[in-house]
């Protein structure tokens, strides 16, 4: 299948697995991807073949994970958190390729069979101070492997057979995954616990916690946390005003909640 992203040449592609654990040594903290928007983002969401896949699905889930992020942010400082959004059906963007939407600054990208332990994505290409953009790839579907040992007469003759199950993605795991990929989209890295979670309680509630468990039932939303750390971002103007004077990479949570100026982690 031929797909807009395919195409892209990105600098660099951010580990942004919803499956899998990232811990560290150290304090909870944030981590930033260390760019961001000068301008509103133009997002443009490029559907899949509508003769295969759920269009109206995908758009309920995807525009009420954007409309959150947004929403949240509106309703934290007031400030100008507009994002605008232009959908794209599969007949229109099939055979095309990134510099055909020179407009667009979040791409958002729906794919199938992709065999990876990460069920989505996202990248950036900020090369250009002419044209920059992000990707985000959403999986629709993710394997689900099954392991048997088939003994013989001795452990020598032990057989291993590996069953793989592809397994369709649920619409709200579908909602999840957008809201943390969009996240990164944003400027965004990852949510990190660290610890001894077996004697303290551990927070995984923020979206940008790198680990996300599909087929759970589980109905994920943005909090607190993950707004703050965009709004140390970007300040309480939100996008289009003056660049900040330093993008902190790192911040712990502590600095999420008070004026910690440029310290050592903010």
């Amino acid at each position: 299948m031929r797909i807009i992203y395919l195409w892209l040449i990105v600098w660099v592609i951010v580990a942004l697995a919803c499956v899998g654990l990232f811990t560290n040594a150290y304090g909870d903290y944030f981590k930033t991807i260390g760019v961001y928007h000068k301008d509103n983002p133009t997002i443009c969401v490029m559907y899949p073949d509508e003769t295969t896949y759920d269009i109206p699905m995908l758009k309920e889930q995807t525009f009420s994970a954007i409309n959150e992020w947004q929403t949240k942010l509106v309703n934290a400082t007031g400030g100008n958190w507009n994002m605008t959004s232009t959908e794209y059906p599969w007949s229109e963007h099939g055979e095309a390729t990134v510099e055909d939407y020179p407009e667009c600054t979040i791409f958002i990208n729906y794919v199938y069979g992709v065999e990876d332990e990460s069920v989505g994505r996202t990248g950036f290409d900020f090369s250009s101070s002419v044209r920059y953009y992000y990707w985000v790839e959403i999986d629709m579907n993710t394997v689900e492997r099954k392991v048997g040992i088939v003994l013989g007469g001795s452990v020598s003759e032990a057989e291993i057979s590996v069953k793989t199950d592809w397994k369709e993605i649920p619409p709200s795991d579908i909602r999840n995954i957008v809201l943390h990929e969009f996240g990164h989209g944003l400027g965004l890295e990852h949510y990190y616990v660290t610890g001894d979670c077996r004697v303290v309680e551990c927070d995984y509630s923020p979206i940008m916690y790198g680990s996300i468990d599909v087929f759970e039932g589980q109905v994920k939303n943005v909090t607190e946390k993950d707004i703050q750390m965009l709004i140390r971002i970007y300040g309480e103007d939100g996008f289009g005003y003056p660049s900040p004077k330093w993008i902190p990479r790192v911040c712990e949570l502590e600095c999420l909640e008070m004026d910690c100026g440029n310290s050592r982690m903010c």
